[in-house]
């Protein structure tokens, strides 16, 4: 009778998956330990591009070795250079800046708006049906980052690390789009390995050219093993999980997944960097939970999956 209790292939998934979405969404818990260590945004996105590259590069040759076809077209490579643009450099440059001035919990629940912006988005460009479903979780989702800007609106104080936060969603959503419209390459690791690659030059050129701090910080040796922190489980060991389980998990259960993975991300950074919740925070984590549930919910259906890690991964057709 023990061995007939042993987990099923859609319980190892949910696990799988619930463990992609915690790791994806503690990315800003892992940059503010580095920024403690004097990585600056720019410095700390191009080692994890760098790092990344190395990574995809060597699956993508071990996926050529067992047969695997590269086939990307003209319109894929545009595709490609346009997202890259918007979700390999705009929107993780604004989200790396504007953690500066935030606090990790308070990222996580600023880019909650993702999941909005992917439906109003998929409603302009694709003429997708809007359902009450929809409408429920993006009221919640805006009343959620209503909630957390308040004190700072009554106090007439500004923070520069918010409208940072609150536009990278945008440009993410913006990728989900340009994906949807112009890439039809159905193997996603190399539109993901094109686009880091693409990245990690844009980034590097600028910061040779123009960021001579984090130019600094790169010639200084570091510890690797923090330094892995964001890229491999931040990013890439996600990445894998995640599109892993997917096709094992039921719709209904892969928002709730998403939706406890930002919960455990945002308690997580209150009791590893000390950060105190209140009841604003309470309030607005309440929010945002049954905000993507209502969201992610349709918008798994159409294999979009806008909770995904922070924009390693476009969306599955």
């Amino acid at each position: 009778m023990i061995f007939a209790s042993r987990p099923s292939v859609r319980q190892f998934a949910l696990a799988q998956m619930l463990t992609a979405v915690i790791l994806a969404n503690m990315t800003p818990i892992f940059s503010k330990v580095l920024y403690a260590r004097g990585w600056t945004p720019l410095g700390l996105y191009f080692m994890t591009l760098v790092i990344m590259s190395i990574i995809l590069i060597a699956h993508e040759m071990m996926a050529l070795e067992r047969g695997a076809r590269w086939g990307m077209t003209r319109k894929d490579l545009f595709g490609t250079l346009l997202s890259t643009l918007t979700g390999g450099v705009g929107s993780p440059i604004l989200f790396f800046t504007g953690l500066q001035y935030v606090s990790a919990s308070e990222t996580v629940l600023f880019t909650s708006l993702l999941p909005f912006w992917v439906v109003l988005f998929g409603v302009i460009f694709f003429r997708e049906r809007f359902t009450m479903q929809m409408g429920v979780g993006s009221v919640l989702l805006i009343s959620a980052i209503l909630i957390l800007i308040w004190p700072n609106v009554t106090s007439v104080e500004f923070n520069p690390g918010i409208p940072f936060l609150l536009c990278s969603p945008i440009l993410s959503a913006l990728t989900t789009v340009i994906h949807k419209k112009y890439i039809k390459h159905r193997h996603l690791d190399s539109i993901i390995m094109t686009r880091t690659i693409l990245s990690m030059i844009i980034i590097g050129f600028w910061i040779h050219l123009f960021d001579f701090e984090s130019l600094e910080m790169l010639k200084t040796p570091q510890n690797i093993w923090l330094l892995l922190l964001v890229p491999v489980l931040g990013f890439i060991f996600p990445f894998f999980l995640y599109f892993g389980s997917l096709k094992h998990t039921k719709v209904t259960e892969a928002g709730v997944v998403a939706a406890a993975g930002r919960t455990f991300a945002v308690i997580a950074a209150s009791t590893l960097l000390g950060e105190e919740l209140t009841s604003i925070h309470i309030l607005s984590i309440t929010c945002v939970v049954f905000g993507v549930l209502f969201i992610n919910v349709p918008l798994t259906k159409w294999r979009i999956v806008p909770s995904r890690l922070m924009e390693v991964g476009p969306l599955r057709k």
